[in-house]
């Protein structure tokens, strides 16, 4: 009789696999309080996307704030959506309004990117040898440009607020008024030719028409999703941006 007959198979099964990446997900978050995605799937040696799928079969456990992973009653508590998610939604037509922006962007120039999922794409397209300055004032905005050797940061700080995972100030803050904008990318949830350009909250909006009022060109990147929509906090009007990019191209 071969020795492993009438032995059960001690090989780890996908189940166990799973389970014990889990539970060494919990314990890095639980050490360190988030985990990018893109680290989790380094330390257990797997795809971002089997990450992905773990985490989403445990939301009791464990979810998504942006590009990190939090635990569970954390997020409930921070996160009233996933950014994860809304970046899936549109994306090539979010990729393609990035794309058409690019043309604009030259060296030594200062940046300002708005929040939301747009963006993050128009980071990942500047070239290596492209040497700019980005502010910003979303988590996930910064995230993507600390990953890029070539970009310096500047991230406006304040109170952070879960339902655009981003920063407004507690009080009134001039660190704006310090920088000359050369391109301002501003993103926004509805677009409609008569009430305007508008965003889900006030916070919002305030920091947008701040970063336009110090800007030399004014770009809005939205897929045309966006068009006809109309949120609560208007910011602008559609006359106030200088080019309008969106998967056609640049206006």
């Amino acid at each position: 009789m071969c020795p492993s007959e009438g032995r059960a198979d001690s090989r780890p099964t996908p189940q166990s696999r799973k389970e014990a990446r889990l539970q060494q997900l919990q314990d890095a978050v639980t050490t360190s309080g988030s985990l990018h995605v893109r680290d989790a799937a380094e330390m257990l040696d797997v795809s971002e996307m089997t990450v992905r799928r773990d985490i989403r079969e445990v939301p009791e456990i464990l979810q998504f704030l942006g590009g990190h992973i939090v635990l569970s009653q954390d997020s409930a508590r921070r996160a009233p959506y996933d950014l994860t998610e809304a970046a899936a939604e549109n994306e090539a037509a979010k990729r393609a309004a990035c794309a058409a922006c690019l043309p604009l962007i030259r060296a030594e120039e200062t940046l300002f990117l708005d929040c939301g999922t747009t963006l993050t794409h128009l980071i990942e397209m500047i070239p290596n040898d492209l040497e700019v300055t980005i502010i910003c004032y979303a988590l996930n905005i910064a995230d993507a440009v600390v990953r890029r050797p070539n970009l310096q940061l500047v991230l406006l700080g304040g109170v952070y607020h879960p339902q655009t995972a981003s920063f407004y100030p507690v009080e009134e803050d001039r660190t704006l008024e310090a920088y000359a904008i050369n391109h301002a990318f501003m993103t926004a949830a509805g677009i409609d030719d008569r009430l305007g350009v508008t965003c889900t909250t006030f916070h919002e909006a305030a920091m947008k028409r701040a970063a336009m009022a110090r800007a030399q060109n004014r770009v809005l990147v939205a897929d045309r999703s966006k068009f006809g929509q109309i949120k609560p906090a208007s910011f602008a009007v559609i006359s106030d941006f200088d080019h309008i990019a969106t998967e056609e191209g640049l206006s």
